[in-house]
């Protein structure tokens, strides 16, 4: 019985992590330099992206677009010409900031 209430209490408790974290999910666009010939599925920074021609998508575990953040995904997909997200997006100039680590 001790086993079977940890274990719920276990699965309740991450089910509460799981709803947590999708509430914080946001939608993320870039717009890259060069286009994908192909669709193409990459992870950057720990997270599926979907590219298909010159757009990539992803939902990130985070509300806002950050140099940090493009700077990661950069080093991954390459150069862009803007990266924002639902709530947000980044200057030129911050995009610069971000493609100078590009891959």
């Amino acid at each position: 019985m001790i086993r079977t209430l940890a274990f719920s209490a276990l699965a309740l408790g991450l089910t509460g992590a799981a709803a947590a974290s999708s509430a914080n999910a946001t939608a993320f666009t870039l717009k890259l330099e060069t286009p994908k010939a192909e669709t193409q599925q990459i992870v950057a920074d720990g997270n599926l992206w979907s590219c298909e021609g010159d757009t990539c998508t992803a939902t990130l575990n985070r509300k806002k677009a950050t140099v940090r953040t493009c700077q990661k995904v950069a080093k991954e997909i390459g150069s862009f010409v803007s990266f924002e997200s639902a709530n947000n997006a980044l200057s030129e100039s911050q995009v610069g900031k971000c493609n100078s680590a590009a891959k």
